[in-house]
C-alpha cells in the first residue's frame, strides 16, 4: 500500500463556485511514485513531472495531486470531499499494486478544454442534445452530465471520425476512463 491515509488540513470557500466548497488535504506518504502509472492508464489528465503535479476532473470536481498533498476544488460538502479522497486512495494503492502490469509514461498531458471537445462535434447548435449550443454540450461533456449519445448528430457517418475520437479522449463513458 502506497498511501496509508488522507487527512483533510482545510476546509475553504470555492472560488470557482461559492455553493461548492474546496479543500486540502494531507498525505501520510509522499505518492510521486505513482504519478507515470496514473498518467499511462487514466485520460483526460493534466500530468507535469517536473512540477510532480496530476491534476484530474472527477465530474464536477477539480483534483490536483502533489507528492504530499492533494487540493479538491468544487466538491459539494465535506462529506463530498471525504468520499472523493476514498476513491483517490483506492485509484492510487489499487494503481500501485499493478504496476507491473502497466508501462509507466513520463509524456506531458493537458486536460482536455470544452474547445478542444468543441473542435470535434458536428457545431450545429441544433439543440437535439437538450443544450443551447454545441459548446454548452462540450462544457457538459468534460464534467461528466452529458454523454456522447445524447449527441444524435454524432452517430450520423458524417461526424463518425469525432465521435471515435472524442470516446477515445474521454473514455467510452465520456468521464475518467481507468
Amino acid at each position: 500500500m502506497l498511501l496509508e491515509s488522507c487527512t483533510i488540513t482545510h476546509v475553504l470557500e470555492c472560488i470557482a463556485d461559492p455553493t461548492k466548497i474546496r479543500v486540502v488535504a494531507s498525505f501520510s506518504n509522499h505518492v510521486d511514485e505513482v504519478f507515470p502509472y496514473l498518467n499511462a492508464i487514466l485520460k483526460n489528465i493534466a500530468y507535469v513531472p517536473g512540477a510532480k503535479t496530476i491534476t484530474m476532473k472527477k465530474d464536477h470536481r477539480l483534483i490536483t495531486i502533489y507528492p504530499h498533498m492533494a487540493t479538491i476544488a468544487k466538491a459539494d460538502d465535506e462529506e463530498d470531499a471525504k468520499a472523493t479522497l476514498c476513491w483517490l486512495q483506492d485509484l492510487i494503492n489499487d494503481t500501485w499494486e499493478k504496476r507491473d502490469s502497466i508501462t509507466p509514461s513520463y509524456e506531458v498531458h493537458q486536460l482536455l478544454r470544452p474547445l478542444d471537445v468543441y473542435s470535434l462535434l458536428p457545431k450545429k447548435s441544433c439543440k437535439l442534445c437538450g443544450e443551447a449550443t454545441c459548446l454548452a454540450f462540450a462544457v457538459g461533456l468534460l464534467q461528466g452530465s452529458r454523454t456522447l449519445e445524447q449527441c444524435p448528430l454524432l452517430a450520423e457517418a458524417e461526424y463518425s471520425a469525432g465521435r471515435e475520437r472524442l470516446s477515445e479522449l474521454l473514455g467510452a463513458t465520456g468521464m475518467l476512463k481507468l
